[in-house]
């Protein structure tokens, strides 16, 4: 996106310099002062390492462009501002990762005229810098630049990256139709699609490439106001890039997000994603009026198994326990690892609302036992012929509200519930009884 200060300076655009190199002013590191010097290879660039140098140099010397890397912080910014002080004809470029493109944009509202995205490719470097044979002014690339909206709504896409690359595609489609002042839009990338508004016989369209690969494109159908400016093709290029550098930045975001919710041995949620989901859910539970209950269990015995068969063992042991655990449960229970031989399951139901005079779920109690059975009934190879017995567990049930209207609650009443569970002769699991009746003996129930 470039903007036109309508100050280029004369004899600065590559048909005009004759008889000398064309001299860069880089405010940056070295690595980038190594980029530029291959993107650049008739270029003389001269390296200033602190933006005060590089205003300084700008002042005194006389430079075809200037290139400033906003990876120095906001001193980059106030040298952006400053530069155009000092020399209010040079051509300034900045460069920035695609997740600080509002800076960038910024930058070009306090002065810069062009800015380019990391990492750097040699022709929009070119391009961007007014030193490429096939140059044009930067009114005929670019018009006026971002607008606050533009910007807004691009912030709003980058600080919601955690949703996925599928609902970032999403408000990036909804982002272009909104800028380009399309009656309908199209972008495909990889295995995602998606349309906002009615494109008909797209009028613009613009690959979407990754490592000079295609994997994908943006169609604009016509235009609102009649026909595009003539700038608009250069900045559905830059959508374009913009599009894959953010899909490729939410699909990454949410693979870290999996990884830190998942426990590595047994491939379940762990503790912290089951307690944030709990959290939730009763807070979801207290307004919509749904049910909840929570189950605890643990393998019996499960520290015979480590001292006859080995960790190894154990491990395969708890993997196996978890694969089970999946068939016996429904798609939306979350599932966990707690810690150890501890595994929890939230059974909710938003789709019955509780009534005055309900009693506990029953079918967190058929599940219940369902798995108690199979987990039983499970021939485990692994523990060959000397195993002691079938594998057992024993667990406790909580429902919400009757055992509690919070996490620690909840795990108290259910953690109980399996202590009584072992106390009793193990493989079962019970019912927490209900608070009200904590003064006389609990009166929990063997599945």
């Amino acid at each position: 996106m470039t903007k036109d200060n309508g100050q280029d300076k004369p004899g600065t655009t590559a048909g005009a310099v004759t008889g000398r190199r064309r001299r860069l002013l880089l405010v940056g590191s070295q690595a980038l002062r190594d980029t530029l010097a291959h993107a650049l290879p008739g270029c003389e660039v001269q390296i200033a390492g602190h933006p005060l140098d590089g205003v300084w140099l700008g002042g005194r010397h006389d430079f075809d462009a200037a290139f400033v890397s906003l990876r120095l912080g906001p001193r980059a910014l106030r040298a952006v501002r400053s530069l155009r002080e000092v020399a209010p004809r040079l051509r300034i470029v900045v460069s920035c990762p695609p997740s600080d493109e509002p800076l960038a944009q910024q930058a070009v509202s306090e002065g810069a005229d062009d800015y380019v995205l990391e990492p750097l490719r040699s022709d929009d470097v070119r391009n961007a810098l007014g030193l490429a044979p096939a140059w044009r002014p930067p009114a005929a690339v670019s018009g006026a630049g971002p607008s606050p909206q533009e910007i807004t709504r691009l912030s709003e896409v980058l600080r919601n990256l955690g949703d996925g690359p599928l609902a970032t595609l999403d408000r990036l489609t909804t982002l272009v139709m909104e800028t380009f002042n399309a009656v309908g839009v199209t972008i495909e990338i990889d295995d995602h699609a998606c349309s906002s508004g009615e494109v008909g016989q797209p009028v613009l369209a613009e690959t979407i490439e990754r490592r000079g690969r295609p994997v994908g494109r943006i169609a604009l159908g016509r235009c609102r106001s009649g026909t595009y400016a003539a700038n608009t093709a250069a900045r559905l290029a830059e959508y374009a890039r913009l599009v894959e550098a953010t899909i490729v930045q939410a699909r990454e975001r949410r693979r870290w997000e999996r990884l830190a919710w998942t426990d590595d041995l047994s491939g379940l949620h762990n503790r912290r994603y089951f307690n944030q989901a709990l959290d939730e859910l009763l807070r979801r539970a207290g307004q919509q009026r749904m049910r909840l209950t929570i189950l605890l269990f643990d393998i019996d015995d499960f520290k015979g198994y480590n001292d006859r068969h080995g960790h190894d063992a154990g491990d395969k042991l708890i993997r196996e326990v978890a694969q089970l655990l999946r068939r016996c449960t429904r798609e939306t229970d979350i599932v966990a690892r707690y810690g150890g031989d501890e595994f929890a399951v939230i059974f909710w139901d938003a789709e019955e609302p509780r009534v005055p005079g309900s009693q506990h779920p029953q079918e967190p109690m058929v599940l219940s036992e369902r798995f108690c059975k199979a987990i039983s009934e499970h021939h485990f190879e692994f523990l060959g012929a000397d195993a002691p017995g079938p594998v057992t567990i024993s667990g406790g049930l909580a429902c919400f509200p009757w055992n509690g209207n919070t996490r620690p609650l909840l795990l108290a009443a259910a953690d109980e519930a399996l202590l009584e569970a072992k106390r009793s002769g193990k493989n079962r699991i019970l019912l927490a009884g209900r608070p009200e009746t904590s003064d006389t003996p609990t009166q929990d129930a063997e599945l």
